[in-house]
Order: structure tokens, then sequence, then C-alpha cells
């Protein structure tokens, strides 16, 4: 089974400095919110799916 999310700690490790991949957390977050997924309005919720970090990027993950 794969894993089809995404945590600020893989982002990281990915390269990314902390603030960047808060950022890019949050902005996936709204992404989410914004598509009808109220779940992630949580503010202290911070592993979202790896299509909608992929979205903000513009980069397939």
């Amino acid at each position: 089974m794969t894993n089809n999310t995404i945590s600020q700690k893989d982002l990281i490790n990915m390269g990314y400095k902390q603030y960047t991949a808060i950022q890019i957390i949050h902005q996936a977050r709204e992404l989410m919110v914004n598509k009808g997924y109220s779940f992630y309005e949580r503010k202290r919720l911070m592993v979202v799916p790896k299509s909608a970090v992929s979205e903000v990027l513009g980069v397939e993950l």
C-alpha cells in the first residue's frame, strides 16, 4: 500500500526549509478546503494529500 499523504517533515526531508514546508502545507490545506473538504480547516493538521501538494508546487510527487 502506498502512502498518499505528505507531511511537513517529508517536505523538509525533500530539501525544503522548515518555513517553506509549513507554507506549502498551509496552501495545500486551503486548496482542499476550497474543494469542499472541511476536514482540512484544522489549524494543527500538518498532513495533506500528495495531489494537493503537487497542485500547489506544479510538480508531480
